[in-house]
């Protein structure tokens, strides 16, 4: 029989309850919930709900991971993971973690060199067997490291990877590197002196992949499980590509900024260390506790304090370690990365120095919520520093505003347009439109900036110009700004390499070349150039041009390997 004390403790609860109603974890986590921030701050200022937003962005879900005194403290999703099937989105649910696939491979990679089974500073060509980096007139002077790889400091080629839909034939990584087919994706290549400058190369962090997998022998989801995910207890996270059948009915289908679905759902990544990690929030959120617990000398389930350090200690422009990429917000030191795979974005980001930071991911090309909802976090757990300060709204007459709209000239390629909509200013970049008084606005990023002149409706920077079919204009735009400012970055040869490459990915064949033979132009000594136009080329159709463009490259560089392979498959 229930006593009377019983009943009149049970009383207590549930009137104790009632009166001070949730608990401190669940009141934390609604005012997340109900407090996103847009990037400006003003007093006053709006404040929105997960939800409204998710149907603001389009976006059908996002999961997140809190981490808290070096502890996952909730973790809680919302949304579909399928909009055809309705399937909600739990904390269980995995989504492709893009570029953060990278640290964790950085991980992987400094635990062999902690066994000794690879050296950071020697020639990477000594453990690859499967394949070799092509020696050129930049590695004869230097030698590509593990390193390089892992900073994005080794002069590399390729950005990035869209990926291969389901069913279609998935490239070798020897492929991939070589860029020929099935590949979808440029040959990687070293086209700049290396460690001098930060170029981001996920086709580097593809060379490590291969090299590891060359020194272990083993399918490189079986290296990163025995190495990482598996000391860490990672258990709903998997580098396999594509995802097997009972894998697949966990993951959340990819989605386009329009709401559609990507070809096939989701795309398969070969390059796995560069972008084929599927996992979870909680999963990340426990990898980057380990992290920061190594640092402080508390854990070293994967690899001591000493290695751990490299992993967020600057190698270059103060920016990035050895897997990581380095933010100073005030006194504050963050680390952490984004992840961008074809329908899916991420971001885990913790503090360096402290137990706290989270995890977001989403099912979406849109990445606009993440950070809406990483600022909530900030403001709620009073991340040091993270946050802009508070600003005063100021009353301003309507028709004041018109002196800012505009085109303003960002770079020598690149132009802000500002219109004025329902009594607002809005920025787009590469829009057309002018007016308005003002002759130039600052641009300020923290506390730095750079000025943008006005610039006339009629004024077209070569970009735009290649987008409005001017090629001829494009190409002489570009020789200009050669011209005019030579140490310019718009006309240096990797970035319009880079550029070139990124239309060819858009389709935009005419477009690639014009910009291809713009770089011939004005780099005639450089193999690589040669080689670029020569693949558009071959891509357009075009093989006797593509034939004479790979003899060029072969002539300035025998040792370019992908000219001579594709030269045997043009002459046969």
């Amino acid at each position: 029989m229930e006593s009377v004390t019983s009943k009149i403790l049970l009383l207590v609860l549930a009137l104790s309850h009632a009166v001070f109603g949730q608990s401190p974890a669940a009141s934390r986590i609604e005012r997340v919930e109900k407090g996103l921030l847009p990037p400006v701050l003003v007093k006053g200022g709006p404040a929105w709900t997960i939800q409204e937003r998710l149907k603001f962005h389009k976006i059908p879900g996002v999961s997140i991971a809190v981490i808290n005194d070096y502890k996952v403290e909730w973790a809680k999703a919302y949304g579909v993971k399928d909009i055809e099937t309705n399937e909600p989105v739990s904390t269980e649910t995995l989504f492709q973690a893009g570029s953060i696939s990278k640290p964790v491979a950085a991980m992987v990679a400094l635990k062999k060199v902690e066994q000794g089974k690879i050296a950071l500073d020697e020639d990477i060509n000594n453990k690859l067997t499967s394949w070799k980096l092509p020696d050129n007139e930049f590695t004869a002077k230097r030698k590509v490291t593990l390193a390089h790889l892992l900073s994005h400091t080794g002069g590399l080629t390729v950005h990035g990877f869209p990926g291969y839909a389901v069913g279609e034939k998935i490239p070798t990584l020897p492929e991939v590197l070589n860029g020929s087919a099935p590949a979808n994706t440029a040959p990687v290549r070293v086209d700049m002196e290396l460690g001098t400058k930060f170029r981001y190369s996920g086709g580097g962090v593809t060379i490590a992949q291969l090299a590891i997998m060359d020194i272990e022998k083993k399918p490189y989801p079986q290296i990163a499980q025995e190495t990482v995910l598996g000391p860490l207890n990672m258990t709903s996270s998997t580098y396999s590509q594509p995802l097997p059948g009972q894998i697949r009915k966990k993951a959340a289908s990819g989605y386009r900024m329009n709401g559609k679905p990507v070809e096939g759902k989701i795309h398969v990544y070969p390059e796995m260390a560069a972008a084929g990690l599927w996992t979870t929030p909680t999963d990340l959120a426990k990898f980057a506790i380990e992290v920061q617990l190594s640092l402080t000398g508390k854990s070293n389930k994967v690899l001591s304090k000493e290695t751990t350090a490299k992993m967020v200690t600057p190698i270059m422009e103060d920016i990035v370690g050895l897997g990581f990429f380095i933010e100073k917000h005030g006194a504050a030191t963050y680390f952490g990365h984004g992840g961008a795979d074809e329908g899916f974005r991420a971001q885990l980001l913790v503090n360096r120095d402290k137990g706290y930071g989270a995890v977001v991911m989403v099912n979406s090309d849109n990445a606009q919520i993440i950070n809406e909802i990483l600022r909530s976090i900030a403001r709620e757990y009073k991340w040091d520093d993270y946050l802009p300060s508070l600003a005063d709204v100021v009353p301003v007459d309507s028709n004041k505003l018109d002196d800012y709209v505009g085109r303003f000239l960002v770079n020598p390629d690149r132009v802000l347009t500002i219109t004025k909509e329902y009594g607002k200013l809005y920025g787009y970049t590469f829009e057309s439109n002018a007016g308005g008084k003002v002759d130039s606005i600052k641009l300020r990023f923290n506390e730095g900036g750079s000025d943008a002149p006005r610039i006339s409706q009629g004024v077209m920077v070569p970009y735009e110009q290649l987008m409005a079919g001017k090629l001829a204009e494009a190409a002489e735009g570009y020789k200009k700004i050669k011209s005019e400012r030579p140490n310019n970055v718009v006309v240096s040869e990797a970035h319009l390499n880079d550029l070139g490459y990124s239309l060819l990915q858009q389709k935009k064949v005419a477009e690639a070349i014009t910009v291809f033979k713009v770089n011939v132009d004005l780099y005639p000594q450089s193999a690589n150039v040669y080689d670029s136009l020569a693949e558009a080329y071959m891509t357009n159709g075009e093989k006797q041009l593509a034939i004479a463009n790979y003899k060029k490259s072969v002539e300035l560089n025998p040792q370019n390997t992908n000219a001579v392979g594709m030269l045997k498959k043009l002459e046969r």
